[in-house]
Order: C-alpha cells, then structure tokens, then sequence
C-alpha cells in the first residue's frame, strides 16, 4: 500500500515539475532567450523520482540534479500525512549515490561522473553541461557493504561509497588528506574481512601505496602521537575564573591550574577541595556527568551531586565473591566506600602555598577534575541529641558547647563516653575524652553514640541463652564429678 502510495506521488510530482517548466516558457517571465533553450532531460535508476524533466542547457548536472531532488523532495514530504509512511520515504530518498553516475548521450556515447570528487575539487570533468536528451542513471547507494571508511591520523574520518578502482589515494583524498597535527605518519593499515566476516585480515601499506581497494575496506592511518591534542582541565566551584583551563601534555602543575583559574575566591573551602582522576569506573562516571553539567548548564553543583550515586555497583561487585562472616561485612563496606570515594584525599590544596611542596609541584593530566567547594563555616552535631543539624562555627567552643546548643543528650544517648569528634577532611573518628580539650574545625562532626531501645522479647531471648548457657556449663560440671568417683 505505501509503495503504491509512493508511486503515484512521484508521478505527479513529475508531471508538475514539467508543467511548471512549461508554464515558465509560455509566459517569458525567464529570459526569452533562455526559455528557447529548454531541453528534457531523462534521470533513471536510484533517484528520488524517475522521468523526463525540463532542463536548460546553461545548466550542469550537479546543478540539475540537486534542483530536482530539492523539488521533488519538498512536495512529496508536504504530500504524506501518516508517520510510517513518511519514515519509509525517508529512508528510502534521504541519500543519493553522487559516484559512479551513467550519464549516456543520444549518439550513444556514455560518461561516468563522480559528483562527489567534483564537490570536493571543482573539477568540471565531473560535472558537464547537459544536452539535449540526455539521460542520468543513478547506481544504488548501499553504505552498509559497499563502503570504504578511513579514519586515524587524517583531516576527515570519513565513510563513503565504493567504486571499482578506488586505491589508498582515493581514501585519503575523501579523508581530505593527512592532519599535520599528527607527527610519525608513515603508514596505514587496511582491515579487510574474508569468508562472511569469519575472518579478519590486515594489510599494512605505504602512505604512498596505489594499492587497490575492495568494498567494505575499513583503513586506519597509523601515528604514534599528536602534538596538539586539546588537553585540558576543568576546574569548578569556589575558583575567579571557573571552567576549562588549558594545560601541555606532562608539564604543567596543580599550582599553575589554580592560578590560571584566577586563583581561590574568598569563600573557598581549599581544605576540602578535591582533585578527580579517571582511576576507577565510580570516578569515571563522576566526572563525565560533572563535564556534562557545566558543558549544557543544567545542573547546580548541589543537585548533581544528589544524582551522582554510581556507588551501588561498585560495592556489589566487591562483595560478589567474598568470603566475609557477617560481623566482617561493615567494616569491609565503610573501607570499600571510602576507597572509591575519598580515593584522590592524598592532594592536600592546602599546601600549594609551599613551592616546594608535592602539591605544589603535581603534574595535573587531560581531563582531571578539580572541585573548590563553598567554606562551611559549621559543625555538624548529630547522633543521640535533641536537635541534630548543623551550628555556626565558633572558634571559642568545645565540644560540649556545641552538644549543649543541639538540645543536650537524649535518653538513649549512651552519653560523654561515647561521643565522637568527626573530622571533616580526613573522617577520621576520635573518641572524646570529657577531660580534654579538642581542637575543632569548620566542617567537622560530633556524633553523640545512641543505645538502640529493645522490647521485653529481646531481653528474655538473652536471658534464656545466658540460663541455657549456665546450664550446659553445669551439666559438665557434674559429669566431670561423676566420672572422678
């Protein structure tokens, strides 16, 4: 149904096309001279619509052929109403072959034109002026088997269609030649695929090689280095001047990023800033989707990091195979988490200040990440009091200040002996003894331990094992008596 529906709109499409030629005759509203000089022209084969056309002798065939497709293209797209047919239309017309083009003259005589070579060079020896009765045959353009692709140290990566006697030139010709941004360019390798696709062989070649080419030859121009590559680095947050910064392949430091960032803004957290590096698939994931964040500025910091949960996998490929007891799996889990999460914590910003210093002196690498958070100026307070949340800062208090402004301890705080100073930087845990003084910082923890509350079964269930246990310890008791009788 849709073919016949296909088929008859390119009929009329014909008709009108050569309907309005004539119309532009009759009422001179061209040149009269170039009126006179109409002539039809026949296109056949794997085009967009089959016919005689209209056609002027000033007019070459590329110009024809595009003014016919643009015609036919735009009437029949206005024609289809339903999606699937207008899908299949697509598909089918979207691309025409511009190589390998039969052009026959009325004596008989034939030329073979390579549009594709004419719109890259201009060489009118592809492209000639159309006579009267001449007709255009088009091959089928099929880039799925009849195909050569190159791509490697080239100016274009480019696939494109096949023609008997294609060589190594004429893909590099496609390809727009070799990039000079590439250095040691020497050769190249042909992939060509035998017995169905079963079997692979590779043929390496002289840039120079004349070598001919079969359909479905898949070449790479070999280098082995680029001398510019866009390397780059990307720094985010509390930095004068934050996005990409451009940086040389092994030689520029962390401090040289920072100060072409235009250094910290008053309000950075350098403590807390982080240094990203593609080390492990979680990493990699967060750094793609922080580039993707600033490059389409969709996303605030904050609401990315909320989405940029990609912890999940790696703790459940971890413990896939591991022969852990239950009591062993939390701790396991704690260090897993941190290993992927805090795996950059060994770069400390807060040394760039010392020339000499490791940070100082690191080697940033092509696509690392840099995050300068906001300064928290607050103590987080959480765990078995009454108001958990963040509190001001204040240089003046203790830990107990900070405990006593979240509402003190709860009932089932287990209380000032299992209280617990969090850093911020390194979470390392400290259990706080009442009668010393610690230093606390912005950004850091206290968590107060909790007693889980537990219901009368819980308390009878560990009594019984304590009586069973008593028991059994009684029991050998008096065997050992009976048998030293």
């Amino acid at each position: 149904m849709i073919k016949n529906v296909i088929s008859v709109l390119l009929l009329v499409v014909t008709t009108l096309h050569a309907q309005i030629s004539m119309d532009d005759i009759r009422s001179g509203s061209s040149s009269s001279m170039l009126a006179l000089q109409q002539i039809s022209v026949t296109i056949g084969g794997e085009f967009i619509v089959n016919g005689t056309f209209v056609a002027s002798t000033t007019e070459r065939v590329d110009q024809f052929i595009t003014r016919v497709y643009n015609t036919s293209n735009a009437t029949m797209l206005t024609s289809i109403r339903d999606e699937a047919s207008m899908l299949k239309f697509k598909e089918k017309y979207e691309n025409y072959a511009l190589r390998n083009i039969e052009l026959i003259h009325v004596d008989g005589s034939k030329e073979i034109l390579d549009l594709a070579k004419f719109r890259l060079t201009g060489d009118f020896q592809n492209n000639p002026y159309l006579k009267e009765g001449d007709v255009i045959i088009f091959p089928v353009l099929d880039l799925e088997t009849n195909f050569i692709s190159i791509d490697g140290a080239v100016n274009k990566p480019t696939k494109f269609q096949f023609v008997e006697g294609d060589d190594l030139q004429t893909a590099l010709f496609f390809a727009r030649g070799i990039n000079k941004t590439y250095k040691d360019v020497e050769f190249a390798t042909i992939s060509r695929l035998t017995e169905k696709g079963q079997k692979e062989e590779v043929i390496t070649l002289s840039l120079n090689s004349n070598e001919k080419l079969r359909s479905g030859d898949r070449i790479t121009v070999k280098y082995k280095e680029r001398n510019n590559y866009d390397y780059r680095v990307l720094v985010l947050g509390e930095v004068n001047q934050p996005g990409y910064v451009p940086i040389s392949k092994n030689s520029t430091t962390l401090k040289e990023v920072i100060e072409k960032a235009g250094g910290f803004t008053k309000d950075a957290s350098i403590k807390f800033a982080e240094l990203l590096r593609n080390y492990d698939s979680y990493t990699a994931l967060r750094i793609e989707s922080l580039k993707k964040a600033f490059d389409e500025q969709k996303l605030t910091m904050e609401e990315l990091e909320k989405l940029n949960d990609f912890s999940k996998i790696e703790y459940l490929k971890m413990y896939r195979t591991a022969d852990l007891v239950m009591g062993d799996t939390l701790f396991f889990g704690i260090d897993n988490q941190l290993r992927y999460l805090d795996g950059n914590s060994a770069i400390d910003f807060m040394n760039l200040s010392d020339e000499n210093s490791f940070e100082s002196n690191y080697k940033v690498k092509n696509e690392d990440v840099i995050i300068v958070p906001k300064q928290r100026n607050e103590v987080y307070v959480w765990g078995g009091v009454a108001n958990i949340g963040s509190y001001a800062f204040n240089k003046d208090y203790n830990i107990w200040d900070y405990i006593e402004r979240a509402g003190g301890f709860t009932e089932i705080a287990y209380g000032s002996d299992e209280v617990y100073l969090i850093k911020g930087k390194s979470r390392n845990w400290i259990n706080v003894d009442s009668t010393e003084d610690f230093k606390i910082e912005p950004g850091d923890y206290i968590y107060i331990k909790k007693e889980l509350p537990q219901d009368t079964q819980f308390y009878i269930s560990r009594v019984a094992a304590y009586a069973s246990i008593i028991g059994s310890i009684a029991t050998v008791i008096l065997l050992l008596n009976q048998i030293g009788k």
